[in-house]
């Protein structure tokens, strides 16, 4: 295929293995590159935070003037970004080179690249994010490539990557990944590329807290649920998410799968969200758009859309700047159209992160193309499961997440074959962690026992809780069905009164606790209740009006 005139022997990793053990980034801090845009005060501000966070030496900074929009011409990239930051970074012997005279198409240097010390290269908030197609440069050989490839748009980052490569590559089309999926690169690979993640997001603020939350989720590990939201316009993308919702299963995250043809909303559970795979809406929307709402330190998100990036800045335009701003640490996306099949694939950005890896390391690992439009925004070092969970269960049990841990102890239990002990270890966990996730599932584990009053016992706790989040608000729904489906009947039309009440609801989520509640209404006589509560969810489901525009006087 004429494309694989393009191939490039890609990535820079300085370990054996691709998904390396823990022991093998000792070190790597001193050797992170952090680009900063000297024009963006944030993006100055953002840097020093990180290194001094990180432990990395502030002479590994590298300050360079250059546009301020996230969108940048072919030139302004060539001219303001590649050029400078390979000089910078030969000046400073990061990149081992011999500068050739002149230039290629596009106006790159010709340098002869012998090899490069650096772990990852983080850009930060401030410097461009993609670059705009320019049909003008799309070089000679733009005749080999396929229709769908004869653009030079791209990420910023996807080219930096490429700045230990050969010379003479076109800026037009992809290049292939040889390291994707493989977990042996060759020392060749190793020389070759350099890895790339971004620290960016829709204000300084919300990236300094990405930054602390990383740090602290390393440190305790990664605590909370694990969603997946099927339903999309292509069998193959279902099959990624499916295929990661079973990695966390395996690894007994307490999991939820959406596989209906309607997107995932507020009618789902969707408290602690450690963990977020979903597809094909082409920005954020619902709960994903609330700011306030508890996303766990260090999450994961993940949310297939060609063009989830095409903005970091905003938190209603795309997904990345929303998961930034939400508090999500670790995301991947793209800036314009990718294809599918040269998208991050999910499954093997989870599979990498879950066997120890990096961030960083985990990106590359699921990526199949390089100088193209994939964006990660998040910090390289960062592991999310560095805290194994028996560590966990040792000194993280009096954390606020920490019934999560419990959660995913009693699935390891059920898994191995131990329901007994499972039931056991939730009897212990609801005493000393007497939350609604706990009273939920030993509950359900009751149930799947034949012990329905204890069931019912268990879920009783909830007539202590009368001041709901919006987090709980479809797990207390949940647990108000239970309560009446086991003749607890009273106590789950007053959960309902209670969910009714509050204000501000989404349509959706609203028009389903009121028709729940009416069923349970009508079943306890309550028929003046039931009525009313019918009677809104019929209004609530009503198309509003279009009032006819007045037609102008003559």
């Amino acid at each position: 295929m004429p494309i694989q005139n393009k191939t490039l022997l890609i990535l820079g990793l300085f370990c054996v293995m691709l998904i390396p053990s823990v022991k093998c980034a000792e070190g790597e801090a001193h050797r992170v590159v952090v680009l900063v845009n000297a024009s963006d005060p944030d993006s100055a501000a953002i840097a020093k935070y990180y290194t001094e966070q990180r432990g990395i030496p502030e002479a590994n900074i590298i300050a360079l003037e250059m546009s301020t929009e996230e969108t940048v011409t072919v030139r302004e990239f060539v001219d303001t970004i590649y050029n400078p930051v390979l000089n910078a970074l030969i000046d400073a012997k990061w990149i081992r080179a011999v500068k050739a005279t002149g230039r290629d198409f596009v106006g790159r240097e010709r340098v002869s690249i012998a090899t490069h010390r650096i772990s990852y290269l983080v850009t930060t908030r401030g410097v461009p994010l993609r670059i705009a197609n320019d049909p003008l440069l799309l070089g000679p050989e733009i005749e080999q490539f396929p229709a769908q490839f004869k653009v030079n748009n791209g990420s910023v980052d996807g080219e930096l990557a490429l700045l230990a490569g050969p010379a003479n590559l076109p800026l037009a089309a992809l290049v292939p990944n040889p390291l994707f999926q493989q977990k042996t690169p060759t020392s060749l690979d190793a020389k070759r590329v350099i890895r790339v993640s971004r620290l960016d997001g829709p204000s300084a603020e919300s990236v300094m807290q990405l930054i602390d939350r990383s740090l602290q989720a390393e440190a305790e590990g990664l605590m909370g649920r694990a969603y997946f939201d099927m339903g999309g316009p292509h069998a193959k993308g279902d099959t990624w998410l499916n295929a990661a919702g079973e990695i966390a299963v395996k690894s007994h995250f307490d999991t939820s799968f959406d596989k209906m043809k309607r997107p995932m909303d507020e009618r789902d559970r969707f408290d602690a969200p450690a963990i977020y795979m979903g597809w094909y809406r082409p920005n954020a929307y619902g709960v994903w758009r609330k700011p306030k709402w508890s996303v766990p330190p260090g999450a994961i998100g993940f949310h297939l859309h060609s063009f989830s990036a095409v903005t970091v800045r905003s938190t209603k335009k795309g997904w990345l700047g929303a998961f930034v701003n939400q508090g999500y640490c670790a995301t991947v996306g793209n800036v314009y159209e990718p294809y599918l099949d040269y998208t991050h694939h999910p499954q093997l950005l989870l599979r990498a992160l879950l066997a120890g890896a990096t961030f960083g390391e985990a990106v590359m690992y699921s990526n199949p193309a390089l100088s193209w439009q994939g964006v990660a925004i998040g910090d390289p070092l960062y592991r999310p499961f560095k805290v194994g969970l028996d560590e966990q269960l040792e000194r993280s049990m009096d954390l606020p997440l920490s019934t999560y841990l419990s959660l995913r102890q009693i699935n390891r239990l059920k898994a191995e074959g131990k329901p007994d002990e499972a039931l056991a270890y939730a009897r212990e966990q609801f005493v000393l962690q007497p939350t609604l996730p706990m009273a939920y599932r030993l509950a359900n584990l009751y149930a799947a026992n034949g012990e329905i009053q204890k069931a019912a016992e268990a879920l009783r706790l909830v007539r202590y809780m009368s001041n709901f989040v919006d987090d709980d608000v479809v797990l207390v729904q949940e647990i108000a069905n239970l309560l009446h489906q086991y003749d607890e009947s009273a106590l789950a039309l007053d959960l309902y009164q209670q969910l009714i009440a509050r204000k501000g609801q989404a349509k959706a989520l609203r028009i389903r606790l009121l028709e729940g509640g009416a069923k349970i209404a009508t079943e306890q006589g309550q028929v003046t209740l039931a009525s009313g509560w019918t009677l809104t969810a019929r209004k609530l489901k009503q198309p509003p009006v279009k009032v006819p525009a007045k037609q102008n006087q003559k």
